[in-house]
């Protein structure tokens, strides 16, 4: 005899309706994102590998054309891989800060400046040297 429900509660009250697209845009947003310290990386890709989100991944450096900074153009004409992170799928699980061999993943603040923009060679405010 197969298993029947005998009190189920089904919900009609229901209504479906479209979401307006300023309301999705001021949506909260955690304040910190998932960072790597190049030194240290041995390009395992073991954070990449685990992701249950599918939101990191380790880009060949020519994916940036037209670089006008010179410090990001100075960062990518000497490394082997660019670290990106896709914000907006990341969850911060932590399962690839737990993965990572060498430790070199953590979760920080963005740089005040950025506006919650994450830029390549960006230094947070609070650590910028004055240059006269």
């Amino acid at each position: 005899m197969p298993f029947q429900k005998t009190e189920v509660d089904v919900h009609t009250d229901y209504v479906v309706e479209t979401v307006d697209p300023e309301w999705l845009a001021r949506g909260v947003r955690s304040p910190k994102h998932l960072m790597l310290d190049p030194d240290n990386c041995i390009l395992c890709r073991a954070c990449e590998d685990v992701c249950p989100w599918n939101c990191i991944f380790m880009m060949a450096p020519d994916i940036v054309q037209d670089v006008v900074n010179d410090a990001v153009e100075a960062e990518i004409a000497t490394t082997y891989s660019i670290f990106v992170v896709d914000d907006n799928a990341c969850t911060r699980c932590s399962v690839c800060v737990e993965r990572c061999p060498t430790d070199v993943l953590y979760y920080a603040r963005l740089p005040e400046a950025t506006g919650g923009r994450r830029t390549m060679a960006a230094v947070p405010e609070s650590q910028r040297a004055e240059v006269e």
